[in-house]
């Protein structure tokens, strides 16, 4: 229902373009609380090329006609206003403007010249000039009046608005709300404990169903613990890996990634088709990786901790299992094969951008052929694997029909079950691509998703690390139950010569 009465915030907003982008409800939301929203003729023109552009990735697209969708049909029901100035130079009652359901007033951009010098150029530019003639209209009663406020994700666009004085702020709306990378959630703890604790631990039953009282932690990292945060526990000397079952607020013993070594009387790390966890954080993200109740894992770290090829060895051993030619692992260290039911095999998919400025430009071939170099990460894994098994899981994979690429573009509309789903290099995607793709998977499935929140390594221009569809998908799902997982791999494995490249 639309309000008419009188009292307004006094605070005008001008979204641009990248904004709307960002998230479509954030006109809505602007709306709110009494707040004036001018759409300017720019952002128009340019949601209506980003609509048809065939070199924007599909999430901006659908984005666009969302936002033109919602404009539109705010039009419909006449709640977009023509003379906004009026308004803002007090000549006309703020109850003539009908509202908006959310409060708001939503008006067009006066009529008027851009501004010089910004009457040529770039589209910021023409925003910029909008505004600031929007600004000058709102300060032109002789008194104080509306305070008007560009929201913009184009961090270019923020600092020309701080060069001449407009005020400018990024879209807050629908980003977590952290204040650095840092804060983001994890997945493991360390905590350092007695030695009694340890002892109890051990001695409290055989190896995989041993557990433990969370009262043995400080009490800050208890308060922690959600769904499968893994637990380091130490007492200087002697090092237990745990996972947080929060139905019964206990720690208990890994299932999937470790054995008793009885002779030694110390956990050892499985090898799984041969190749050995390095560190608690690896052995924590192959217990999940091979827990078929998590049905969803998510891996963070930086370049080279292992992400993709932990997550690659785990989906062959789960669909292939140990080849019999293999005889580089011990039979005692292994865990016994299960079908997991997962007869769809496996399928790859990664966002599709770039990492410098260079496009590739027209790739040949058919579907697969061209999303192949945007998987060869996963090629790569599997071929090293095939190598050390002394097996052609490549091979095996086409000739069972189980390995299927998907591009991003295509995910609309599927249902997604039985499967293995990895994805590497999440963090390029963006707000639609998280919500397009966690909206397609069955409980049917096992979804492996994978990136690195480091700046650097974002490659799409649209998210930073608080707006990736990496970050989005951790803190939407972090603690939501015990078919969640998390792991953030700390240590790059690759050498010197890689680790060295963080100083670059």
């Amino acid at each position: 229902m639309e309000r008419h009465d009188s009292a307004l915030s006094g605070t005008v907003y001008i979204p641009d373009t990248s904004a709307l982008i960002e998230n479509p409800e954030a006109l809505d939301r602007l709306l709110l609380d009494g707040n004036v929203v001018v759409l300017l003729h720019q952002v128009i023109e340019e949601l209506g090329r980003l609509q048809a552009a065939r070199n924007k990735p599909d999430g901006i697209r659908h984005a666009a006609r969302q936002v033109t969708r919602k404009i539109l049909e705010y039009r419909r029901r006449n709640l977009i206003h023509h003379h906004v100035e009026t308004l803002l130079q007090g000549h006309a009652e703020p109850g003539t403007f009908t509202r908006t359901p959310m409060g708001g007033v939503l008006a067009w951009e006066p009529d008027g010249q851009a501004m010089h010098p910004y009457a040529e150029g770039s589209g910021d530019n023409l925003i910029l000039a909008s505004a600031r003639r929007v600004a000058e209209v709102a300060a032109g009663n002789g008194r104080p009046g509306y305070r008007v406020v560009v929201v913009s994700e184009d961090s270019n666009l923020l600092l020309k608005c701080d060069a001449v004085g407009v005020p400018a702020e990024p879209l807050r709306y629908g980003k977590v709300e952290l204040e650095s990378v840092d804060q983001v959630y994890r997945g493991v703890e360390t905590a350092t404990v007695d030695p009694e604790a340890i002892d109890a631990f051990v001695e409290s039953e055989a190896p995989t169903r041993r557990w433990l009282p969370v009262d043995v932690l400080p009490e800050d990292v208890a308060e922690r613990l959600v769904w499968n945060t893994g637990v380091v526990l130490s007492d200087g000397e002697r090092t237990v890996l745990t996972r947080f079952d929060a139905e019964r607020g206990r720690l208990e013993d890994l299932r999937h990634a470790q054995y008793w070594d009885r002779k030694r009387q110390t956990y050892r790390p499985r090898p799984i088709l041969g190749l050995t966890p390095r560190d608690p954080e690896q052995t924590l993200a192959m217990e999940f990786l091979l827990d078929p109740t998590v049905q969803l894992l998510v891996l963070d770290g930086p370049a080279g901790s292992g992400k993709t090829r932990l997550m690659v060895t785990a989906a062959l051993y789960m669909l292939v299992g140990q080849p019999a030619s293999s005889v580089r692992v011990s039979r005692r260290s292994q865990p016994i094969m299960e079908d997991h039911g997962y007869d769809n095999g496996l399928i790859l998919l990664r966002p599709e951008h770039a990492s410098s400025q260079y496009e590739m430009g027209f790739l040949p071939g058919d579907y697969e052929s061209k999303l192949s170099p945007w998987l060869e990460p996963f090629f790569q894994a599997i071929r090293s694997l095939s190598i050390l098994n002394d097996h052609d899981f490549m091979e095996e994979l086409r000739i069972t029909d189980r390995l299927t690429m998907i591009s991003t573009s295509m995910l609309r509309g599927l249902d997604i079950e039985r499967s293995i789903v990895l994805v590497d290099e999440l963090q390029n995607g963006d707000r639609h691509l998280a919500k397009t793709l966690m909206s397609r998977f069955c409980d049917t499935s096992k979804v492996v998703l994978a990136g690195c929140l480091d700046p650097l390594q974002i490659d799409n221009p649209y998210v930073d690390w608080r707006s990736n569809a990496l970050t989005r998908i951790k803190e939407t799902y972090r603690g939501f139950g015990p078919f969640v997982a998390q792991v953030h791999l700390a240590r790059n494995y690759r050498g010197p010569i890689s680790t060295r490249a963080d100083a670059l």
